[in-house]
């Protein structure tokens, strides 16, 4: 079997590669995932893409245009919440 195409989380084949599949392709399946990653959760941050949750219940998700953090729920200064920066938003 060939080496499936993706260019996003939702198109991955959770089944590839099998076991059949020629070694040599691996180095083709590893880029393929690092596009797939970058694609579907961009971001020009070194920072984590969703910061640690702990201690912050009741808190939304915002971000400044590059780093995610945590705001209180209803904060007018709050950009994004984390789908939309998942999505690049």
């Amino acid at each position: 079997m060939g080496l499936e195409t993706a260019n996003w989380v939702t198109q991955l084949v959770d089944t590839n590669p099998t076991t059949s599949d020629p070694v040599s392709e691996g180095d083709d399946h590893l880029k393929m995932i690092k596009t797939v990653l970058s694609n579907s959760f961009p971001s020009t941050s070194t920072s984590a893409i969703v910061p640690n949750m702990s201690g912050n219940s009741g808190k939304v998700l915002t971000n400044d245009g590059t780093d995610a953090s945590w705001g209180a729920a209803g904060d007018p200064a709050g950009t994004a919440i984390a789908m939309a920066i998942a999505l690049g938003g």
